[in-house]
């Protein structure tokens, strides 16, 4: 909730998939579904909790504080419901088994910027104290967070001119061959650098080296692999296998950390340029990576595919609201709502149904425009106490509806993207299958829990 779920995804994905390596697990399905689950669900609970709730309580003027009065108690009860039935579904051994070993790994060594963490959660709250102070006045979120996102980026940027981050905290040597049931290890400086020499003295004899590469500092994708996978000299076979900027080539012996080395060089002569495939060899940095690698760093890491089919959504609803579809749907809306009770669980379920055609985003738009067309707000039947049973259930069906397939939100197209990139997809059938043995019940309940708020305050 304090992050929105779109940044819980993003980062806590691959974490668990790193961590199912370390731990040895079978699959990691059941942590990647509490944590989908429980992000979206938990996104109920604040204004800025999901961008959904800000297009609904924007066209309702809705304050931040008044928000989270209203949401609070149905995603705790939710979140408690997905608990317990999560339970149910994972209780076998094969999903969580009752012992797990722990890697022996010094987390402090992980961390690449400590006090940029630091720093970004000193932000992050400030953001969030101003976005209640300024809820009563009705401004604008975007006009709260973009100071806020500015003064992050302007740190970013004196990080990077500082060369505090080097593209060389993460070398990952990408392999073939392995074994498909790997567990994670950590590799120190000195590992990696005796992998490295190891290759360019053609003494390993274990999985054939395809290509160095260079993360800048942030890993996009990939798995560590056991430093006992290939015998004596499996140092070497040790694995981070990212998304990143190729510096090196491919090949084996000699001849491939000489050919990368003089790669590299003629890069930094042309000053960034790229040069042209030759065969499995590549030089892929410009100045912009050079110069900012944080920045480009953060910028790998953005789910950029899945922009086209957000916008086209988004065109879908415009060309509904021009060819005026939304007026018609406003007059069958009101045949929904004879009191609040039927208006709230109506206007959920329907959301919830929403999501998988339109994605969550764009319904909620279409939605809330629907409902604030004249065709239903004159309606008789629009009282104080549907309109507000309409909003909430619009909300609950936007942030639950979410946990139905990967399609019904940018959440679950990024969590599948992660996934994917990381060789550890659930698959279309099998998120919807866990998700339906949940969330239906999840939603009957928050959705019950509204009305009973409806049902005190009015």
């Amino acid at each position: 909730g304090l992050a929105s779920n779109d940044v819980v995804v993003l980062t806590m994905t691959p974490f668990l998939v790193y961590y199912s390596h370390a731990v040895s697990l079978v699959t990691p399905v059941a942590f990647l579904m509490a944590e989908i689950q429980t992000a979206n669900i938990a996104s109920m609970a604040l204004y800025i909790g999901n961008i959904t709730n800000v297009v609904a309580c924007q066209a309702y003027k809705v304050s931040f504080l008044e928000y989270s009065a209203w949401m609070i108690l149905p995603c705790l009860i939710s979140i408690a419901t997905c608990y317990g039935m999560l339970l149910v579904n994972f209780r076998s051994p094969h999903y969580i088994p009752t012992q797990l070993q722990a890697p022996n790994i010094d987390p402090r060594a992980c961390l690449i910027d400590p006090w940029g963490a630091i720093f970004g959660v000193c932000v992050l709250a400030s953001s969030l104290v101003c976005l209640v102070g300024t809820s009563f006045a009705h401004v604008s979120v975007w006009l709260v967070t973009g100071p806020f996102a500015l003064v992050m980026l302007i740190r970013d940027i004196w990080y990077d001119s500082q060369g505090k981050f080097k593209g060389s905290h993460l070398v990952t040597l990408s392999t073939g061959g392995m074994d498909k049931d790997e567990k994670m290890d950590i590799c120190t400086n000195t590992d990696i650098e005796s992998a490295i020499e190891t290759r360019k003295n053609g003494t390993d004899k274990g999985s054939t080296l395809s290509e160095i590469k260079v993360v800048a500092g942030l890993e996009e994708t990939g798995q560590i692999q056991d430093s006992n996978h290939s015998g004596p000299d499996s140092s070497a076979s040790s694995v981070l296998e990212g998304t990143v900027v190729a510096l090196g080539g491919s090949g084996s012996g000699p001849a491939a950390g000489e050919d990368a080395q003089t790669k590299e060089q003629e890069s930094d002569n042309i000053n960034g340029s790229n040069n042209n495939d030759n065969n499995n060899s590549t030089v892929r940095t410009n100045a912009f990576e050079r110069r900012f690698p944080l920045l480009h760093a953060i910028a790998i890491r953005m789910p950029w595919a899945i922009l086209p089919f957000t916008f086209s959504m988004f065109i879908m609803v415009e060309g509904l609201s021009h060819s005026g579809w939304i007026a018609i749907f406003a007059s069958w809306a009101t045949k929904l709502v004879p009191n609040y009770i039927a208006a709230t669980y109506a206007i959920g379920f329907v959301s919830v149904l929403l999501c998988n055609i339109f994605n969550n985003v764009p319904m909620t738009i279409l939605v809330a425009r629907i409902l604030q067309h004249p065709n239903f707000t004159t309606s008789p039947l629009a009282t104080p106490e549907v309109v507000k049973g309409c909003l909430f259930g619009l909300i609950v069906g936007s942030n639950l509806g979410a946990c139905t397939t990967l399609i019904s939100s940018l959440a679950g197209l990024m969590w599948d993207s992660v996934l994917k990139n990381k060789n550890a997809s659930v698959g279309f059938w099998g998120f919807l299958r866990w998700n339906m043995t949940v969330m239906p019940v999840v939603i009957f309940i928050a959705l019950s829990v509204v009305v009973a708020e409806i049902a005190i305050m009015f």
